[in-house]
């Protein structure tokens, strides 16, 4: 993975996190690629462009302090909630004002990392602001070449600190006049056959190196090489680290405005295509409700011509039930409505001077009211029917003002 190495060294002068003077450089596949450069948070958002890697942010600062922290295993679960109250009498001020972070446990222990939380909030923000992701924030000391029993120390000369790193997740700063009795309460503290097997000191030129070579307790001069500080070759970047600073409140957020950007344009087409699905349905669905209202007015309609009272469940239904009544079967033969009708209408149709005022149809018995001027023809109608094998019986008859009117009961001959 291509790494862009950043350093933002808070010793320099006039640095600040609001506007920060950084250092990088290009790593892929383990080698550094190019030269190194320097500039603002803009110009290195450009750098970060062109290369697609991942920014690890290297912090050279007084500020961030490195302890072993210890613990019981019923308070591993809540580590993060109680070690910041147990390390409150180190710090100088109120721990909801420091930022903490943690290393790989190892049994009881864990490297902490503290910092006023103030100022690595500012810094991180510039490189939100210029749409840059810090994958992993550390200690520059965490960087100083490590490896099992050796310590690594560090001195740029003047009134710079001793960086040491005496352990994979634990490095401090000291003055150079503290030096040889800090790394004498370091040895106090290291178990038995645990004291290092070698020292490494790293300055810029051999008077640099001398004085930090004279500067050891004399049990770790012996032990101790030197080699020149490089900014860039002498980093151990080769491992995963040690430590990062994103966690907790300050850990990595999703890019969701990159992601963005990357996706708005599908997203505005596809934003477009549904809404024009779903005008489309919903026009169409409007269109088809309109006329099943109308399908549904017109089905009651015609409901209602035959069947006036009552309810109106399914109509389809009720009229199948209706018209099944009405239906010639074999146990009905030629008394079923339908051939009835057959053989009277056309009877019926020849008699202009009779009109039919209403007709009823009960299992196999027609029975017609009529009404003509002359009882005459009421009674030919009659003739006519039992001519054409039909049981036709005069039932009454009654006056009316325009003649006779009749009720005939027709069936079928057997």
């Amino acid at each position: 993975m291509n790494r862009l190495v950043v350093i933002y060294d808070a010793q320099l002068p006039e640095q600040d996190p609001a506007t920060p003077q950084l250092a990088w450089r290009l790593l892929e596949d383990g080698s550094w690629m190019g030269p190194a450069e320097q500039g603002t948070i803009t110009e290195l958002a450009a750098a970060q462009t062109d290369s697609h890697a991942e920014i690890w942010l290297a912090l050279a600062s007084q500020e961030i302090v490195l302890v072993e922290g210890h613990f019981s295993a019923k308070e591993r679960r809540h580590l993060a909630k109680l070690m910041p109250y147990e390390l409150e009498d180190d710090i100088l001020g109120d721990v909801d004002e420091f930022h903490f972070a943690y290393g790989t446990i190892h049994g009881d222990r864990v490297a902490v990392a503290y910092t006023p939380l103030a100022w690595l909030e500012t810094l991180l923000a510039q490189f939100e602001g210029a749409d840059l992701e810090v994958a992993v924030c550390l200690p520059l000391p965490l960087l100083l070449p490590f490896t099992e029993q050796q310590w690594s120390l560090r001195w740029l000369g003047g009134d710079a600190p001793v960086e040491v790193r005496y352990r994979h997740d634990l490095a401090y700063s000291v003055p150079l006049d503290l030096l040889q009795e800090s790394l004498l309460a370091l040895l106090s503290e290291q178990p038995e056959g645990q004291a290092p097997e070698q020292v490494k000191l790293f300055g810029q030129n051999f008077e640099d190196l001398q004085t930090l070579q004279d500067t050891l307790p004399e049990s770790l001069q012996e032990k101790a090489t030197s080699a020149q500080w490089d900014q860039w070759l002498s980093l151990a970047v080769e491992l995963l680290p040690a430590l990062n600073l994103r966690q907790q409140s300050l850990g990595r957020s999703l890019p969701i405005a990159r992601w963005w950007q990357t996706w708005r344009p599908a997203a505005i087409a596809a934003g477009i295509a549904l809404v024009l699905f779903l005008g489309s349905n919903w026009a169409a669905l409007a269109s088809l409700k309109g006329q099943q209202q109308r399908h549904l007015a017109a089905a009651e309609s015609a409901y209602r011509s035959v069947v006036p009272q009552g309810a109106m469940v399914d109509p389809e239904k009720q009229l199948k039930t209706q018209l099944s009544r009405y239906k010639s079967d074999a146990g009905e033969g030629d008394n079923g409505v339908v051939p009835l009708l057959a053989k009277i209408s056309p009877t019926l149709a020849s008699n202009s001077d009779i009109k039919v005022l209403n007709l009823h149809y009960v299992e196999g018995d027609m029975r017609l009211n009529v009404e003509s001027s002359d009882f005459r023809q009421i009674d030919q109608l009659r003739a006519s029917l039992e001519n054409q094998h039909l049981l036709a019986e005069l039932q009454g008859t009654s006056s009316v003002a325009a003649g006779v009117q009749a009720r005939l009961r027709i069936r079928s001959i057997p």
